[in-house]
C-alpha cells in the first residue's frame, strides 16, 4: 500500500480554504442589516447607505419639530434633505411631513419590469414656503407629490412636474435665510399647521456630506 504524503502546510491551506468558503456562502444567504438613523444633534438624524438593489450610495438628513409634551405619541412634524449618488450621477430632493409619519427608509429609484413599465403617479399639493433670517423671502407656491406614507416629495423639474427650479435651487436660500416656513397653500376647512424648521444644523450635517455636492 502507498500511502501519499501531504505536507502540513498544504493541508492547513485546504483546511482554511475549504473554512473561507463555507463563510462566504453563509454570508451570501444572510440579508444585510438595514442602516438605522443616528442621531447627530437635538431632534436631528442622519440615515446613510447604500441601496442593495440599486447600488445608489445615499444620505437622508432628518430635522423633526420638538416633540409637544401634550399630544399623541405619533412622529413629529420633519423636514428632510436626501442626496444621493446613482452611477456617478447626483441627485438632492427634499420631503416633508406634517406629523404622524412614522418610516424613514431610503426608496430607490423606480426600475421598469416587463409588468410595470411606468413610474407611480401620485398626487400632488401646492404648498407655499418662505425662507427667514435677517430678512424674509416672498413666499414660493411649489408643488409637492403626496407619498402613500403620507410625506410629501418636492416635485423637481420634469416632464410631470410644473416647477421650473430644483429643490437643490432653493439650497441656496437655505444657506442665507436658515428659517423655512412651510404651509398649504390652499387650506382646509379645518386648517392644517403651519410647519417652521430652523435649519442651521441640517446645514452643517449637508456640508459634511460629500453626496450633497453639487
Amino acid at each position: 500500500m502507498i500511502v501519499q504524503w501531504i505536507p502540513s502546510a498544504v493541508r492547513r491551506m485546504a483546511f482554511g480554504m475549504a473554512i473561507s468558503s463555507a463563510t462566504s456562502a453563509c454570508l451570501c444567504t444572510q440579508e444585510l442589516p438595514h442602516p438605522v438613523p443616528v442621531a447627530n444633534a437635538a431632534n436631528l438624524m442622519r440615515l446613510e447607505g447604500v441601496d442593495p438593489g440599486s447600488g445608489v450610495q445615499y444620505v437622508r438628513l432628518l430635522l423633526s419639530l420638538p416633540q409637544d409634551p401634550s399630544s399623541s405619541a405619533a412622529p413629529p412634524p420633519r423636514f428632510t434633505v436626501e442626496c444621493s449618488v446613482n452611477h456617478g450621477k447626483r441627485a438632492l430632493a427634499w420631503f416633508v411631513s406634517f406629523g404622524g409619519v412614522e418610516g424613514y427608509a431610503f426608496e430607490p429609484p423606480f426600475h421598469p419590469t416587463q409588468s410595470d413599465l411606468f413610474p407611480p403617479q401620485y398626487p400632488s399639493v401646492n404648498l407655499k414656503m418662505s425662507f427667514e433670517g435677517y430678512t424674509k423671502s416672498k413666499p414660493f407656491a411649489r408643488s409637492w407629490s403626496v407619498l402613500p406614507s403620507g410625506e410629501l416629495r418636492y416635485r423637481n423639474p420634469g416632464l410631470d412636474s410644473p416647477n421650473m427650479e430644483s429643490a437643490r435651487y432653493f439650497m441656496q436660500f437655505l444657506a442665507a435665510l436658515p428659517g423655512l416656513r412651510l404651509r398649504y397653500a390652499k387650506p382646509a376647512k379645518g386648517g392644517e399647521p403651519e410647519l417652521f424648521f430652523q435649519t442651521q444644523p441640517l446645514l452643517e450635517e449637508v456640508k459634511r456630506s460629500p453626496q450633497c455636492s453639487p
